[in-house]
C-alpha cells in the first residue's frame, strides 16, 4: 500500500507539474494572425495597426519592420500590406 501511495504522488506531483508549466492554448487576448502565437497580456509587447484593425505581436512587427529595412521598400503593415501611416493624423484618418 505504501508503493502505490508513493506512486500515486509522484504521479499527481507530475501532473501538477505539468498544468503550471504548461504553455497555454491561447489568451483572452486571442492570437497573433501572422504567427499564430497567443498575444501577450502585457499591452507593451502588442501593436495595434489601424489599417486592417488587427492586433499583432511585437516579435512578427519587428520582423516585418527588420525585412522592410534590409530590403529597402517602404513600410507596409504586416498583415494586410497596406503602407503605414507615417504621422498620426493620417493613422486617424484611416
Amino acid at each position: 500500500w505504501s508503493q502505490h501511495r508513493r506512486a500515486c504522488g509522484r504521479c499527481a506531483a507530475e501532473l501538477r507539474e505539468e498544468l503550471l508549466f504548461k504553455q497555454p492554448e491561447s489568451s483572452h487576448r486571442g492570437d497573433c494572425p501572422i504567427c499564430f502565437l497567443p498575444l501577450p497580456i502585457s499591452s507593451n509587447c502588442l501593436v495595434y495597426m489601424s489599417c486592417c484593425s488587427k492586433t499583432i505581436c511585437h516579435g512578427c512587427n519587428y520582423a516585418n519592420t527588420i525585412q522592410q529595412l534590409e530590403d529597402s521598400t517602404e513600410r507596409n503593415c504586416p498583415f494586410c500590406q497596406t503602407p503605414t501611416p507615417d504621422t498620426h493624423e493620417e493613422s486617424v484618418q484611416m
